[in-house]
């Protein structure tokens, strides 16, 4: 077992380490699951649950505001400002999934 949580069912321990390794694995909720041959919606299901007893981050606010510039882009250099002011530069070709790990990572930083 992952490092138990005081308190938990042996049931609920187990989802709890479901969620963990789904969330560590990189795969999407839906991969896991058939992967390890588990219901999606069962996932969902302790997914929230486990959020509501404080056991698992809300999945809540998984949307930020953002502002667009307005101005004409002259070059391929992006700068993006997180609410906690942490700001991410970069340049080149985009690569969306690259973004998304830096930006989940950088978004705790205080």
């Amino acid at each position: 077992m992952l490092d138990e949580e005081p308190g938990l069912s042996d049931r609920q321990q187990y989802w709890l380490e479901r969620v963990r390794e789904c969330a560590e694995s990189g795969l999407t909720t839906k991969a896991y699951a058939e992967a390890h041959a588990l219901s999606t919606s069962l996932l969902y299901a302790w997914r929230k649950r486990l959020s509501q007893r404080g056991l698992w981050p809300s999945q809540a606010g998984r949307f930020e505001r953002v502002q667009v510039s307005t101005l004409p882009r002259t070059s391929s250099e992006w700068r993006i400002t997180l609410p906690n002011g942490v700001q991410v530069e970069f340049s080149g070709s985009v690569d969306g999934a690259q973004v998304s790990r830096v930006l989940a990572a950088v978004k705790g930083i205080r």
